[in-house]
């Protein structure tokens, strides 16, 4: 048989196995897109979009009713955010300059490098992703609540912004398992260590059924949160990293003998930071800087592709032709390389070289370098020299504030540990340092010295929250959650809306491609074009297949008539709420 007609059949073999799964466009939800006038909040759950919604119909801004989205999401995502986690949130201010806040988690200062080590000097297997040393320090409330003092409106409390969180909490039936919670549930029981009993014994309790998945439509008694939730709203930031709630956090990390402290509770900083930002086509995009990579593997992407004729790149990502996305596909190469490379925690020496990355020269170079028909070798990526828990949102209000929000706990469950009578699952951020610089992380990403563990140090992070602008006003809104994948789903979405001129709704909804530099292969969607599969094959790439969701994304954009539209990612089954 000729080997043309060998990779058809492969392509079409494989298609057809994976068909039954999971594409956006194959979910037949309903209601995941809306158009408003005034305001629209685009969350992974439509409580949580309700809740921000709520405080902007009361009189909030965006980023009142971003604080009220998040806190909820702490109750009805609790597989992929909350009080335990960390995140970042990119505010654009009509009146004043773009502001990052960066209250990503820190490593505990009683951790370092050589704690996750063996005495052979190997990293020990499961330490960094299961366990009280799996924990960095929270920073989601200390985060939240800076936002809501410094930048939000001042026309609603923070224990209004609280309420609808509460709300949720004290309702026995509020939570029901969707099917996203419910293969959460399938890993925690699948996967890792066991849970029945022991140190993770009270997460299971609550999202399995005696050690079995919970099932879609089962009910998720989240009540337990309500405790430190109501200590936020009447006391702020002292109501987590103080009195109670920090005490049961510190004593369930201590007890397993793990270094977390009252101190790194009480010490941990917000930082505020300028985001990165670049052109493209006339559009202005604003984005996430280190730790973050995202921001900077986005704007290197969209330089490289700058470079092609504007005409058949838009023809191309029209009509999703094979052509696209090889170029799509080599220009990610490059990026993630240098993410791998030069990456770490925010620095003079790290923001230097993400200068250069994103430079239009550099994309300009890397361009000239892109093999037009075959796949480069990863080790032919030419790189500068050397000097599956997340939940994304998008919050416009009427004013025209708009906030791109994405939290953490890494992992689904974080670490497994549930502080007992709190419903607060602790993260599993320290699997995003480097304890080796050649073995790669539970995404497979291989990370640079620079991001090696050291105590108080935040860890190089996938999230993507971006916001583009038009003459000065807001055209898009996005985001995702899914490790990695993070960066790849934001960049697709944001190329098939400014690119493609396809709304939101149908932007995500495109079937997407992965490719991280190593391994050496391109993750695709069973629901991907046929021809492009052949293209790929016939320009040497290796192929691998998702079975299920490759990132979930959140989007808002400004409609041609002025109306915001949302779109919230089918495969996770969230809503968006406006007016």
């Amino acid at each position: 048989m000729k080997p043309m007609r060998v990779r058809r059949r492969f392509v079409s073999l494989v298609a057809a196995m994976f068909l039954p799964f999971g594409c956006a466009n194959r979910h037949h939800a309903t209601g995941w897109w809306a158009d408003g006038s005034d305001y629209m909040v685009a969350a992974d759950h439509v409580l949580a979009s309700q809740a921000g919604a709520e405080i902007l119909a009361a009189g909030g801004n965006a980023v009142d009713a971003a604080v009220a989205t998040a806190f909820a999401l702490a109750v009805v995502r609790p597989e992929s955010c909350g009080l335990g986690g960390g995140g970042f949130m990119l505010i654009h201010r009509p009146d004043r300059p773009p502001i990052v806040l960066d209250y990503r988690e820190t490593a505990p200062a009683a951790a370092s490098r050589e704690a996750y080590l063996s005495q052979q000097g190997r990293p020990i297997p499961g330490k960094t992703k299961y366990g009280a040393w799996a924990v960095g320090v929270p920073g989601t409330v200390r985060g939240l609540l800076h936002a809501l003092e410094h930048h939000g409106s001042g026309r609603v409390t923070r224990n209004a912004v609280l309420q609808p969180a509460i709300r949720l909490a004290r309702q026995p039936d509020s939570v029901i398992a969707d099917r996203h919670l419910h293969e959460a549930s399938l890993d925690l029981t699948t996967t890792g260590p066991p849970i029945v009993e022991g140190r993770f014994a009270t997460i299971c309790r609550t999202f399995t059924r005696n050690g079995e998945p919970i099932a879609i439509g089962d009910v998720v008694d989240r009540r337990e949160i309500v405790r430190p939730l109501q200590a936020i709203a009447e006391h702020g930031v002292a109501g987590f990293c103080e009195g109670e709630i920090a005490d049961r956090i510190v004593a369930e990390i201590r007890s397993a003998g793990g270094p977390l402290s009252h101190e790194d509770l009480r010490n941990y900083r917000v930082r505020t930071l300028e985001p990165l930002s670049g052109d493209f086509w006339g559009y202005r995009i604003l984005t996430m800087p280190p730790p973050s990579s995202g921001g900077a593997v986005i704007l290197q992407v969209l330089n490289i592709l700058a470079s092609a004729d504007r005409s058949v790149l838009v023809r191309e990502a029209r009509s999703g032709g094979g052509v696209y996305q090889h170029w799509l596909v080599e220009s990610m190469k490059h990026a993630f390389a240098d993410r791998a490379q030069l990456l770490g925690d925010y620095s003079t020496e790290v923001m230097a070289d993400v200068r250069r990355m994103i430079s239009p020269e550099y994309g300009r170079s890397v361009w000239n370098e892109i093999r037009r028909s075959s796949a480069s070798s990863p080790n032919a990526v030419r790189t500068l020299p050397e000097d599956g828990g997340t939940s994304h949102f998008c919050v416009v209000d009427r004013d025209g504030m708009a906030v791109a929000c994405t939290e953490s706990i890494n992992l689904k469950f974080g670490s497994r540990i549930m502080v007992p009578g709190t419903g607060i699952i602790l993260n599993n951020t320290m699997d995003d340092f480097s304890v080796d610089t050649e073995m790669p992380n539970a995404f497979g990403l291989r990370q640079s010295e620079r991001n090696l563990i050291r105590p108080g140090a935040r860890a190089l992070s996938s999230m993507s929250p971006t916001i583009v602008l038009k003459n000065g006003q807001v055209r898009l809104v996005v985001g995702a959650s899914g490790g990695p994948r993070i960066i790849s789903s934001t960049l697709q979405t944001l190329l098939h809306n400014l690119v493609a001129d396809k709304t939101v709704d149908r932007a995500i909804r495109e079937p997407r491609i992965h490719h991280q530099w190593r391994p050496d292969c391109i993750y695709v969607q069973p629901c991907l074009r046929e021809s492009t599969l052949r293209t790929f094959l016939d320009h040497g790439h290796a192929l691998r297949y998702y079975p299920f969701s490759a990132g979930h994304v959140q989007a808002i954009q400004q409609l041609d008539s002025g109306k915001w539209r949302g779109a919230c990612d089918p495969a996770k089954g969230g809503r968006p709420a406006g007016r």
